[in-house]
């Protein structure tokens, strides 16, 4: 999730307050979620089974397929370990689970970091980057039953290069928003038809800031299919202060125009709330559920920390300067608990524009995770529970 690529001098102070006042929170009389485990994702390549964030997930014909990701295989961030990435394909039988993970093949290149959605096609790849190269690519991955591998297919690129960006599918379309394009944040929003011969289409930017990885879900409103963005933050951008945006927008492809829908709800201590390195997905046949992602005030002080440096530098406070550069050298070293990942499952109705609080699963406490949502069953694959620390869990919600 902490990509260094991304997160290199786009360091500033974060002052950015809600307009407005938030939509509350109400709390469901009858909802049971049951979570169980699924087998862990094995190694990528010859590492032991550290598991990987950014990673393609998604199902074709009934099986569970993850492709990508990153870790670091050799040995801690914080002891100077390098970051790897991975083309592997695994694939987990659904209706068969004991069978455990099989190798199904590989990606074209290593890759993470882009964006994936479940068609009746197969898993749509979108973007991403390694280590060298940043991708306008996009495949189809699907599952031929009787070969037992994941075939490739490759689709219309990219007008760009576009990496930790977000994507949703309705009605036969793609849409992808947000992320970096020729790897400078933007407010891309681009859409392709899952026919033969679709190129992608540019569609209108979504306004306000520049959403580096927010999430996106595709979902009917009172007036037909709308597309909800939210989470994501902008980088420094010349003199302008870093942003996390608190709201969440929606595009309707009817009228091909964008509007606020409302603002994330507080928590209850009143505290700020992000799904920027979360996950969205449509529920039944008008809500949204979104979880995951990063804190939002530990995630804002260590981006902002550098800047803070500098201005306490420029001030010859030495003091703070000292104080800040201690929590910088600590600030990998916490453990995971401290970094308060989002564990909340929040529920999103697009006709009412109501929240309702699902409850608390540390199951969710990750960010770059990949989540499918299959009638029901809430799949929760991989992701980071810290900087630099991944987890190889594939979780399993029932939501009755």
């Amino acid at each position: 999730m902490y990509n260094k690529t991304i997160l290199t001098g786009w360091l500033l102070l974060l002052l950015f307050s809600l307009a407005g006042c938030n939509h509350s929170v109400s709390k469901p009389n009858e909802i049971m979620i049951d979570w169980s485990k699924l087998p862990d994702l094995p190694g990528m390549a010859d590492t032991a089974s550290l598991g990987v964030s950014a990673p393609f997930a998604g199902i074709s014909n009934g099986i569970l397929l993850v492709a990508g990701g990153c870790n670091f295989p050799d040995k801690p961030v914080t002891e100077g370990g390098a970051k790897k990435y991975y083309s592997d394909i695994f694939a987990l039988d659904l209706s068969n689970q004991t069978t455990g993970w099989k190798k199904a093949g590989n990606l074209p290149f290593p890759v993470a970091y882009g964006a994936s959605v479940t068609t009746p096609e197969g898993v749509v790849c979108i973007g991403g980057n390694n280590s060298d190269t940043f991708f306008p690519d996009v495949y189809l991955l699907s599952w031929n039953t009787n070969d037992e591998k994941a075939v490739i297919t490759q689709l219309a690129s990219l007008p760009a290069s576009m990496d930790n960006l977000s994507a949703a599918y309705t009605d036969r379309t793609i849409y992808v928003a947000g992320g970096n394009s020729n790897m400078a944040p933007s407010n891309t929003f681009l859409s392709m038809r899952l026919t033969a011969g679709s190129n992608w289409t540019s569609l209108p930017d979504f306004p306000g800031a520049v959403r580096v990885q927010p999430v996106l879900a595709a979902q009917k409103a009172e007036d037909g299919v709308r597309i909800y963005l939210a989470g994501g933050f902008q980088p420094i951008q010349g003199d302008m202060e870093a942003i996390v945006p608190a709201d969440i927008l929606s595009f309707h492809p009817a009228t091909n125009t964008w509007e606020t829908e409302g603002e994330l709800p507080l928590f209850e201590d009143g505290t700020h709330r992000t799904f920027t390195g979360g996950c969205a997905v449509p529920y039944g046949d008008s809500s949204i559920l979104l979880l995951g992602g990063v804190n939002y005030d530990r995630f804002l002080a260590a981006v902002n920390r550098p800047k803070l440096i500098e201005a306490a530098e420029a001030k010859g406070d030495t003091t703070l300067v000292n104080m800040l550069q201690e929590e910088g050298k600590a600030y990998m070293h916490h453990p995971v608990e401290w970094y308060k990942s989002n564990t909340a499952l929040l529920q999103y109705n697009t006709f009412t524009k109501e929240w309702t609080d699902l409850g608390d699963y540390e199951q969710l406490a990750r960010a770059g995770a990949g989540a499918i949502l299959k009638s029901d069953s809430l799949i929760i694959v991989n992701g980071e529970l810290k900087p630099g620390i991944r987890t190889p869990q594939v979780n399993l919600a029932i939501i009755k």
